[in-house]
């Protein structure tokens, strides 16, 4: 959308109400909203003075722009600051509306609005609650919209009307009695569609002739007079009471068009907030309940490796028979009729497919209203309904696919990483032993135990490489399936220290090692083995990535009645790759220093998870370090407080 939405703000509660829904409609749009207030120069009481600026207060509050003009005409000065703003939909209330009647009514402010606003989309919003004034006239006037009603009712109207005439002949001249008819041809067509009211100045016609018009009794005119007079009767009521009727027609079209756009728009905003199709399906079914008073469910076949899904106020009720009706009308395209229960006299639901372009993928189920006239308006809206919980289900079901393609995907290539990394790893220590064994066959090294000790030495450092990468796999494996088990034992930070130290002591180089320790002993309860392993994953990592001679810290601190190992270096750290997912397998290296499987910061991730704690690295001003968290071992906390 081009513009920005306007929306109307008055003292009235309902002004809450257009807000909220701006506000919605604006999100889902993206676009900006505004809230104009007019100020036509009265003087407000104290109660709307008040309600204004909460209103005003509220707008703020969410977002909105709040602009206040100051004219006599609000109409016209609400639309010219909407103009002004580039605002290109209008969102006024359904209360300002003039209310349906049999007699005109002064134009309201919301009607001035819809004249004015010309080239913008106004939008009327439902009230809460309608007025019991407008629901009974609505009510009256909905009893003649089937054409049979219609019918009924100008046949009984003509019938008494014309026994009248008959009884008060006596006081009145026919003329007064055609002025009579006239009165109640125009009267109807307020109610009535044209054909029928065509029919009523045809037959009243011929009634006014054959009663009251000489010679009575018959269909012929003596006096040329009478029969201008019949013809003046017949056109006037004829053309009065089409265009009447007309006019009538549009209105109600014109009111069924904008009710239909209100109920669109609604459930489009609030199908676009959800991210499943349950909740989708939910919020549907939710849709039809408050728009046409009933219960509804919505059925979604079952896709791939998910079931069929049943949600609403009237899932708890649907029995197999429903289901199977269910599955009918999305089979035939077409909605189903309600029929009766094998068991039950009560009559059952109704069903309209749920489709977007191809076959359906849902059907939208509600129990037939009293007005069974209103079946085939409630199907074209669920209709409509239905195309925009497809496309949510369709446009769902691609971005599922989309995802395990992309999985399948990184599978691939994890797999290929983990072949390449495992080949290039296992190849160079399975040669070293090879050609160490190979050597030691020789008889003649026998006599050289220093040649003989050389190359047992290297044989043994390849197999423990081999070890360690056996192990490294066996612990991802462990840790991604959560049956790496926890056995905790208390130790000291020293002696985590000390272990951590003998075990990367070949890997330091020369380097010096910093240790950092809590002044106090303090005894911590942890998987001595795991944490080691940790510590001593993060100490090689620093060793390899730092710069070279650089020195590395360890440090060893309580922190929230836990454990913190951090472990620091001054190299460069990882690369902005690197740092979306610095714990990631197979992740991107920091250098173009080759060596590892790829796992080490992996497992060192899986490990401080399973004790319950994190895992953070990042970059500082001296370097970059990694910071561990170990929490206390609480019970309650499953596998994380686990022991012998």
């Amino acid at each position: 959308m081009a513009g920005i939405i306007a929306v109307g703000i008055s003292s009235s509660p309902n002004a809450q109400r257009l807000m909220r829904w701006a506000k919605r409609t604006s999100e889902s749009l993206k676009t900006g909203w505004c809230a104009i207030h007019v100020d036509d120069g009265s003087l407000p009481g104290k109660t709307d003075k008040e309600s204004l600026e909460a209103n005003l207060s509220m707008a703020k509050s969410m977002g909105a722009e709040i602009l206040t003009v100051v004219g006599p005409d609000v109409a016209a000065a609400f639309v010219a600051a909407a103009r002004e703003k580039k605002a290109s939909m209008l969102v006024i209330g359904r209360s300002g509306l003039s209310a349906s009647g049999l007699f005109p009514r002064r134009a309201t402010i919301s009607d001035k609005i819809l004249r004015n606003a010309r080239g913008l989309d106004v939008v009327v919003v439902s009230d809460e609650e309608g007025s019991a004034a407008s629901s009974a006239i609505t009510s009256f006037l909905h009893l003649f919209s089937a054409p049979w009603t219609q019918y009924a009712l100008l046949c009984s109207v003509f019938v008494l009307v014309t026994g009248l005439c008959i009884l008060i002949q006596p006081l009145l001249d026919r003329r007064n009695i055609a002025l009579l008819y006239l009165a109640v041809v125009l009267l109807l067509s307020l109610v009535a569609s044209p054909a029928p009211v065509v029919l009523l100045a045809i037959v009243s016609s011929l009634a006014y002739n054959f009663f009251f018009i000489p010679p009575k009794f018959t269909l012929s005119i003596a006096s040329p007079e009478d029969i201008l007079l019949f013809i003046i009767y017949f056109l006037v009521a004829a053309v009065t009471g089409f265009l009447s009727a007309g006019l009538r027609s549009r209105e109600r079209m014109l009111l069924k068009r904008d009710r239909a756009a209100s109920f669109l728009l609604d459930a489009t905003n609030r199908l676009s907030e959800l991210t499943s199709i349950e909740e989708a399906a939910v919020a549907s079914s939710e849709i039809v309940d408050s728009n046409f008073g009933t219960t509804s469910a919505i059925y979604v076949v079952p896709w791939g490796d998910t079931p069929e899904l049943l949600v609403g106020s009237a899932a708890g009720s649907f029995c197999e028979d429903d289901k199977a009706l269910a599955r009918a009308c999305i089979e035939w395209g077409a909605p189903t009729g309600s029929f009766s229960r094998k068991h039950e006299t009560e009559v059952g639901y109704h069903f309209v497919p749920a489709r977007a372009g191809g076959r359906p993928v849902a059907a939208i189920g509600y129990r037939v209203p009293v007005e069974k006239t209103r079946i085939e308006e409630i199907d074209s809206l669920l209709l409509a309904l239905g195309r925009s919980l497809a496309l949510f289900i369709e446009r769902a079901r691609s971005n599922e696919l989309s995802k395990k393609a992309a999985l399948e995907l990184e599978s691939e290539r994890l797999a290929k990483v983990l072949f390449d990394s495992v080949s290039h790893e296992l190849k160079t220590p399975l040669t070293s032993i090879t050609g160490s064994l190979s050597a030691l066959r020789d008889q003649d090294l026998f006599s050289q135990p220093a040649i003989r000790a050389e190359l047992l030495d290297g044989a043994l450092q390849s197999a423990e490489r081999l070890t360690h990468i056996v192990d490294d796999l066996l612990s991802i494996g462990r840790i991604e399936s959560g049956t790496l088990k926890l056995k905790r034992e208390p130790v000291e930070a020293a002696e985590l220290a000390r272990s951590a130290q003998e075990a990367i002591f070949p890997s330091l180089s020369g380097r010096e090692l910093v240790l950092s320790l809590p002044e106090e002993s303090t005894v911590y309860k942890v998987d001595v083995v795991l944490v080691n392993r940790l510590v001593v994953n993060l100490l090689e990592n620093a060793c390899k990535y730092s710069y070279p001679g650089a020195p590395i810290e360890l440090a060893i601190v309580g922190k929230n009645d836990g454990l913190s190992l951090i472990v620091r270096d001054s190299g460069p750290g990882f690369s902005p790759e690197r740092m979306l997912h610095p714990f990631a397998k197979f992740g991107p290296r920091a250098s173009n220093k080759q060596g590892g499987l790829g796992l080490g910061l992996a497992i060192c991730k899986g490990i401080a998870e399973a004790h319950g704690g994190s895992i953070e690295a990042r970059k500082t001003e001296k370097g970059f370090e990694i910071e561990v968290f170990l929490p206390k071992c609480r019970q309650g906390d499953g596998n994380a407080c686990l022991s012998d």
